[in-house]
């Protein structure tokens, strides 16, 4: 009796090693995508809780709070995503920040003091994967 394995033994395992790849590649890239996008979430979150923050302190207006989101120390952080941007004022803002790869852009609407809309704009797989809107 031989011992070890036979040809076809080995093809048939590599075959399906190679299926199971093929189909968990795009769920882990998915996945870490969506763990990519939770920096931008969070600096986009923090940035609208200072904004909301100063509209309740400056009697219902955004003007004075507008550039780039810098107040502080500036707590958020950049390695997946550049620096929320912040554009308007009055009794809406808006915020954005753009994966650094350039492949889309998360916003967060504002106004009255609370979020309006949130939008992913740029390569909609990924948005939809990101579940942003």
């Amino acid at each position: 009796m031989k011992k070890g394995f036979t040809l076809i033994e080995l093809l048939i395992v590599i075959i399906i090693v190679a299926l199971l790849v093929t189909l968990a590649v795009p769920k882990y890239k998915t996945a870490m995508e969506k763990a990519r996008a939770q920096e931008g979430i969070t600096n986009l979150t923090l940035a609208a809780d200072q904004a909301n923050g100063y509209y309740m302190s400056h009697e219902g207006t955004y003007s004075g709070f507008s550039g780039n989101y810098t107040q502080g120390a500036d707590k958020t952080k950049k390695v997946y995503f550049n620096t929320v941007a912040i554009s308007g004022g009055g009794e809406s803002l808006t915020l954005t920040t753009a994966r650094t790869t350039g492949a889309y852009t998360l916003g967060i609407n504002l106004s009255g003091g609370k979020v309006s809309s949130r939008t992913c704009t740029g390569d909609t797989r990924l948005c939809d994967a990101i579940g942003w809107e």
